[in-house]
């Protein structure tokens, strides 16, 4: 009981910005390439991209062959948002896109890369790398990318990052500019509040949602409100938690946590993987961005957006009470840092 007081009382302020069920009832259009899924605004001004968005880490592991066929279908499936970084497979995912994705289709997508670098000098040879190995002249979205703690906020906005950021911006190299944080919702509120300090906005946040989350160290709960209200687009990271919803270990699991360590909150619960997308969209989200490693996992995940069913309130607050006994740093195993 408790669990649905409190989601009703956090959906309140979702649905005060008009945003629970808008956003989850977009209408597919179509372009030069065919049918394109259903998009939302993902920056104040209005601009729209596809919800669903094709993460970069994992295509970086495939073969040539693979990474092609990855970007050939999710084209077919009407994607138009692909996301990549510079460190994923010390910048591999990027050339993947550079030679497969943007020769063709780079007026018909949205592009989006990020920057782990904590310096202004090693973020602007970041994007002079990044624009080169993706053969474009300009990115859609460029981002800070996974903040850990707030000394690490610090050294990136005082070491010349930041200023790096809003130059790429003035000067065409990026429309967008953004954050993305994993660890910790009071690190994301502190990068925002210390941008307030400096009256300036960035346009998008990154961060994990799942139906976890709202029950440990909460995103959803701490940080996507305040988002909202400062009308930042949001991209939704983690929904299946990296695979760890489902008891997976990957490349990115701590080495201390063991396979047998991590619960199969699927195969426990019943929870569907159609059920933990829908979560998130029906959540106020610009759109949920999502690793694939074949293109049968790409139809499952574009699939659950294709055939979308608008959660009620009840189903949101009946996933969340399921995943509770779940959440904390196993399944959300990429908020160790609060350990």
């Amino acid at each position: 009981m408790d669990t649905r007081r409190d989601f009703l009382k956090k959906s309140a302020v979702l649905t005060a910005y008009g945003l629970l069920h808008g956003w989850a009832s977009a209408i597919p259009a179509n372009d030069r390439l065919g049918k394109v899924l259903p998009m939302r605004r993902i920056v104040r001004g209005g601009e729209k991209t596809t919800t669903f968005c094709l993460g970069g880490w994992h295509m970086g592991m495939a073969d040539a062959r693979q990474a092609e066929q990855m970007v050939e279908r999710a084209i077919e499936l009407g994607v138009r948002f692909f996301d990549t970084a510079r460190g994923y497979q010390k910048g591999g995912s990027e050339e993947y896109l550079g030679r497969f994705l943007t020769p063709k289709y780079r007026e018909d997508v949205f592009l989006m890369t990020k920057s782990f670098s904590r310096t202004g000098e090693k973020a602007s040879k970041d994007l002079e790398l990044s624009l080169a190995a993706l053969k474009t002249e300009t990115l859609d979205l460029w981002q800070m990318h996974t903040i850990y703690t707030k000394e690490d906020v610090d050294q990136r906005l005082n070491d010349g990052v930041l200023d790096v950021f809003l130059e790429a911006k003035a000067k065409g190299k990026t429309r967008y500019i953004g954050f993305t944080g994993h660890a910790s919702p009071a690190v994301n509120l502190y990068m925002l509040e210390e941008l307030k300090k400096r009256g300036l906005e960035m346009d998008t946040c990154q961060m994990p949602l799942n139906v976890c989350d709202p029950s440990f160290e909460s995103f959803q709960n701490g940080v996507l409100p305040v988002l909202l209200e400062r009308e930042y687009g949001v991209i939704a990271m983690k929904t299946m938690a990296g695979g760890s919803i489902m008891g997976r270990r990957i490349d990115t699991t701590p080495k201390e946590i063991a396979t047998e360590d991590i619960p199969d909150v699927v195969g426990e619960t019943g929870i569907t993987l159609a059920e933990l997308h829908q979560y998130v969209y029906t959540l106020p989200v610009s759109s949920l961005v999502s690793g694939c490693l074949t293109k049968e996992h790409l139809e499952q995940n574009v699939s659950a957006l294709q055939h979308l069913k608008k959660l009620s309130e009840a189903d949101m607050a009946r996933l969340i009470k399921i995943a509770k006994p779940y959440a904390g740093l196993y399944v959300e195993n990429y908020k160790r840092l609060l350990s």
